[in-house]
């Protein structure tokens, strides 16, 4: 089900002539960057020095709020850029597992989501709309009537003469190339854009960590120099997930077949940038082989110390608004120090950031440029959600 992510210089400069020629005929006066920062713990934003942001933050309207479960990037991104629960957009995790074929597969190719996009809703408004992503993975799932879709990871030779290169995926780079992009696409003329960056800088520090003040302190100018450029531009920024560090990590899968119990555990967080999370989470999705094991299989895991809570299939569907045939026959949550994964041994000492669980949740919100209420932000995609795109 996976679509190349590659942007030919055909497409590419298609968009261009596509999007001019909406922004004329519509003629819309607003400029609106919605932003994802990735991992972004309201604690990198207050030990940061980021000025730009602050100011926003006095002058706007900022608080803490939640993301939505499982706190993974897949599924919040898709909240934010569907404006809806996964219960609504179908995304579940950055893995999905289908129990009719055995196998697995990453959870981003766009058949997976089941709802209209923001660009298609701004598209239709009169907008002129791009999504740039800093990592390749949402691209596919995410750009559905996008004038304009790109991704650092894979930054199309265009972008690169004005944002410039290509920059590593496992570097902060990869999230100054994003800005860079943005502020030039803005200064082409379009005015509806979502960037979503990527948490390897918040993996790999702490949020007092020099090489991550050093992060936020470059994106806090970067964004500052897209401000300058629109002093009547929109801001609305969040983040998909909050960041912890764990101690010890656990196979569940073998955990339960130490005791002849047949099931297989899904890593929820589990994605093709192994080095971020080493596909180390607080969550997973347990699929039991025989129904008649399913009592059996909670009470194992219920004795472990990782596990903090276990929802069924129906509760946790319920509970966190999920899609229940995207999830296993039961949710399973890591106490905070814990994450689970696909090990050697059942269980090891492990030095990783991470997330997933629920002591991931809390997340920045933040509306710059338009007087909104504070008490309908809750959750980090109420900024798509709460949006009138009709409004001049």
């Amino acid at each position: 089900m996976r679509v190349s992510h590659s942007v030919t210089r055909r497409n590419f400069l298609a968009t261009f002539a596509l999007g001019a020629a909406r922004t004329r005929a519509a003629g819309r006066k607003r400029t609106v960057v919605f932003i994802c920062m990735d991992g972004c713990d309201p604690a990198y934003l207050k030990l940061s020095d980021v000025p730009n942001l602050k100011r926003m933050m006095a002058a706007g309207m900022y608080r803490e709020g939640h993301c939505v479960m499982p706190s993974v990037t897949n599924v919040n991104n898709s909240s934010i850029a569907t404006a809806c629960f996964p219960r609504e957009h179908g995304i579940t995790g950055n893995y999905y597992y289908n129990r009719a074929t055995a196998k697995g597969t990453y959870m981003e190719s766009p058949e997976f989501l089941l709802r209209p996009t923001i660009f298609e809703k701004a598209s239709a408004a009169g907008y002129r709309t791009a999504f740039l992503s800093s990592k390749g993975k949402l691209l596919d799932l995410l750009r559905k009537g996008a004038d304009l879709a790109a991704a650092a990871e894979q930054a199309p030779p265009e972008l690169q003469k004005a944002a410039g290169p290509q920059a590593d995926v496992y570097s902060a780079d990869l999230n100054y190339w994003t800005f860079r992009a943005a502020r030039h696409l803005l200064r082409s003329g379009y005015n509806f854009l979502y960037l979503s960056t990527t948490d390897y800088m918040m993996h790999t520090y702490a949020p007092d960590q020099a090489p991550s003040l050093e992060h936020m302190h470059q994106v806090d100018k970067l964004l500052g120099a897209i401000v300058d450029d629109h002093p009547n531009i929109e801001i609305y920024m969040s983040a998909d997930h909050a960041m912890n560090a764990k101690s010890k990590a656990v196979d569940l899968g073998r955990l339960l077949a130490r005791e002849r119990l047949a099931a297989v555990a899904v890593p929820i967080i589990k994605d093709r940038y192994v080095k971020h999370a080493q596909n180390l989470g607080g969550s997973s999705y347990i699929y039991v082989k025989n129904s008649k094991d399913l009592d059996q299989t909670v009470n194992i895991l219920r004795q472990h110390p990782a596990v903090e809570q276990i929802c069924t299939n129906a509760e946790a569907a319920s509970k966190f608004m999920l899609m229940p045939d995207r999830i296993g026959d039961l949710m399973v949550l890591a106490n905070k120090d814990y994450v689970f994964g696909d090990l050697d041994v059942i269980e090891k000492d492990v030095k990783v950031r991470s997330h997933g669980s629920l002591h991931e949740l809390r997340v920045p919100i933040l509306c710059y440029g338009r007087t909104v209420n504070p008490a309908d932000y809750q959750y980090n995609f109420d900024i798509t959600r709460r949006f009138n795109y009709d409004a001049d």
